[in-house]
């Protein structure tokens, strides 16, 4: 993405403003254009010292759509809070929100709203559904009923949560492998790791349930706000026993500023499930502040399955 810090273009009207609200003589126009960026972010600060309700961020889209961000994060200078407009070096496509969208890393899609109309200060968050509504609410275990929610107590989906996933698993011991097959660049795109697994189809040595294999898995982690992931944890036994991943990318962004997927890869034991063929792997990411994923879902829940960041589990054959 490229386009201004919305700091920037937050500072850029308070001196429009000044400006505006100056007197016409030739001192105070001088005193004006040598305004420096620090003045004018102090002016900014005390604007928000002055009206500490003003604690939310509002942006409108020219389709109607509402949402909001915290103020606190949406002029902060290491929130990396951005007013795009280019998209891999070239213009916003129309899809993606052009001319203008907003970025807000580590916080979820809903709030990186395209085609921006308007942005302003305010003491509450969006009026409408995006913002407000039940499909960005998690609910309690106790709530069986969605019906039964105060929603105006409950805050709506913003910072997201430790995530991470499996996209690759590889044999590496009681297999004897097959010649390897040609594959074009479209069936590696269309099946993946899927593909990985036929030269094992025909394994010549049988598997016992409850007997261990090897395998190599990889995939990717991800913390909302900005915070650093510092550890992928993968198991093959049902969580009875875990490996450490390393992580091969990513884990040099700045700190509390990781705005990017980290990737890793482990080797790990595997217990080979009932059906004699397939193994079952998870893996669960934990960010620099220790938040992890749950082992299930149980305790939260959201009417469209949002923010699921239970243990990711893949089944893997290996026979």
């Amino acid at each position: 993405w490229g386009g201004a810090r919305l700091i920037d273009v937050l500072m850029l009207a308070m001196e429009e403003v000044s400006k505006d609200q100056a007197s016409t003589n030739e001192e105070t126009e001088k005193k004006t254009k040598q305004s420096s960026l620090i003045e004018t972010l102090h002016r900014l600060q005390t604007l928000i010292d002055d009206h500490p309700e003003l604690q939310h961020l509002r942006f409108e889209s020219l389709d109607g759509m509402l949402a909001s961000i915290d103020a606190n994060k949406g002029l902060n200078p290491f929130g990396d809070v951005i007013v795009a407009y280019e998209m891999n070096g070239e213009d916003l496509p129309r899809d993606h929100g052009y001319p203008l969208r907003v970025i807000v890393p580590g916080y979820a899609a809903v709030r990186n709203v395209k085609w921006l109309k308007k942005l302003e200060l305010a003491e509450e968050e969006a009026e409408g559904t995006w913002q407000r509504g039940l499909n960005y609410k998690i609910l309690p275990p106790t709530v069986l009923d969605a019906k039964e929610v105060d929603l105006n107590i409950m805050p709506g989906l913003s910072e997201e949560c430790v995530f991470s996933g499996i996209t690759k698993v590889e044999n590496l011991s009681h297999t004897t492998p097959l010649p390897t097959t040609t594959t074009t660049a479209l069936e590696e795109e269309i099946f993946g790791s899927m593909l990985s697994m036929a030269p094992f189809a025909a394994s010549r040595t049988p598997l016992t349930p409850g007997e261990t294999v090897l395998v190599k898995t990889s995939g990717w982690a991800y913390a909302g706000g900005g915070r650093n992931i510092v550890r992928v944890d993968v198991t093959g036994n049902n969580g009875k026993s875990w490996q450490t991943a390393t992580i091969t990318e990513g884990s040099n962004q700045p700190l509390r500023r990781a705005w990017a997927w980290v990737f890793w890869e482990c080797e790990v034991p595997a217990v080979v499930c009932e059906d004699g063929v397939s193994v079952e792997l998870a893996c669960k990411g934990v960010d620099m502040a220790f938040n992890t994923q749950p082992e299930s879902m149980g305790g939260m829940w959201n009417v469209r399955g949002l923010v699921n960041n239970s243990y990711y589990r893949v089944k893997h054959k290996v026979m």
